[in-house]
């Protein structure tokens, strides 16, 4: 396997440890009881949605902790449209502070913040994330891993406006299924959350296959005729 591949034991770790999260949050929430929950975010009033945001933000930053079911919690909390902006808001600034920390300073603070195995799904991430249209899909169906994505974009040399308009813009569906998922959650309806993890879980299969499907495109043979 060679540095551009992304192995069947990374997705299927990967993907396995979203999958635990998520139905584990969800059994945490039953457990506290969504009343409680409830009753809790409206004493806090503003406050609830400003710690929401730097505490999401700073998960991202914090890449080791998968912070892709936190995005569920906002639908249980604040219901579908605030909790979708205040996803948005708290990934785009966690996101760019990912970008800006790999971009200025460089792979050493990165894997500080990443921790070794962090660093190394990060390094098979850096080829596959170097292209608009690939953030792009990373954007939609890597939503659970979008902090090691904004750090591996980092090290690219992709454009920071194409990022943030691809985190934001493009983020507006994955965020907006995840948030519904956590509405439905607080309306009595767990079973969407077992859906939400498995397809997190299938949504990160294709990039096993990302030299095939660049090949199929034609894209390989381009590059090497620009390095040739």
């Amino acid at each position: 396997m060679n540095n551009e591949s992304i192995s069947i034991k990374t997705v299927a770790v990967a993907g396995l440890t979203f999958a635990a999260i998520t139905i584990g949050l969800t059994l945490v929430i039953q457990a506290i009881g969504l009343e409680t929950i409830k009753g809790a975010v409206e004493q806090a009033g503003p406050l609830a949605p400003l710690l929401y945001i730097v505490v999401r933000a700073a998960m991202f930053i914090a890449a080791p902790i998968t912070s892709g079911p936190i995005q569920i919690l906002a639908g249980t909390l604040f219901g579908f449209a605030p909790g979708t902006l205040f996803v948005l808001i708290a990934e785009v600034i966690g996101g760019s502070a990912n970008f800006w920390i790999a971009r200025k300073l460089g792979r050493p603070v990165v894997s500080k913040l990443a921790g070794k195995n962090g660093m190394e799904r990060i390094d098979k991430l850096y080829h596959q994330v170097g292209e608009s249209w690939m953030l792009v899909y990373a954007r939609l169906f890597l939503f659970a891993f979008y902090d090691f994505v904004s750090y591996a974009a980092g090290l690219t040399p992709l454009k920071y406006r194409n990022y943030v308009l691809i985190t934001f813009f493009v983020g507006i569906l994955p965020t907006g299924a995840a948030v519904y998922v956590g509405q439905a959650l607080g309306d009595g309806n767990p079973a969407l959350v077992g859906l939400f993890a498995a397809l997190g879980v299938l949504c990160i299969i294709p990039l096993v296959f990302y030299q095939r499907v660049r090949g199929w495109l034609g894209l390989n043979k381009s590059q090497e005729g620009a390095s040739a």
